[in-house]
């Protein structure tokens, strides 16, 4: 297995109709040298998320660019990164 790969989590918000929703992306590499893209969602108002979908591919650059797509559309669609107070 590949040291150098790594697991990879990025977690966008919008606002809709007063609610709070996200969306979470995560990277990560199995036991058979393959890529698991896990796509979570769901409003911050429920206890658990309203789905979750896992896709496998076979490198992880492939894996990397459908996470590249995955966040251009949700960015298109309203979600970004909370903002941090400092």
């Amino acid at each position: 297995m590949n040291s150098s790969v790594i697991t990879v989590t990025t977690i966008l918000y919008r606002t809709l109709n007063q609610r709070e929703r996200y969306y979470s992306i995560q990277l990560l590499p199995n036991l058979f040298e393959e890529s698991i893209v896990i796509r979570t969602y769901g409003s911050l108002q429920k206890s658990k998320p309203t789905g979750e979908i896992k896709e496998v591919y076979s490198n992880q650059a492939d894996a990397q660019h459908s996470v590249d797509v995955l966040i251009a559309s949700k960015h298109k669609r309203g979600y970004r990164p909370k903002a941090h107070n400092h």
